[in-house]
């Protein structure tokens, strides 16, 4: 079972990726490139889905 903390994590984890991937493009019209933006919504996405994994492996 996930700590709290970890819970916590992956919640702030999700909110910045749904802030940048909603805000992805307004921050490649202020300058950031396109790879760059996409590099921070892959990152923020395959933290829940590894923590998931984790999850799923543990309980066995």
């Amino acid at each position: 079972m996930m700590s709290q903390r970890t819970i916590r994590l992956i919640a702030l984890v999700l909110a910045i990726g749904l802030i940048s991937g909603m805000g992805a493009p307004y921050l490649i019209q202020a300058g950031f490139s396109v790879w760059a933006v996409l590099l921070l919504v892959l990152i923020v996405l395959a933290i829940p889905v590894t923590a998931v994994l984790y999850a799923e492996r543990s309980r066995r």
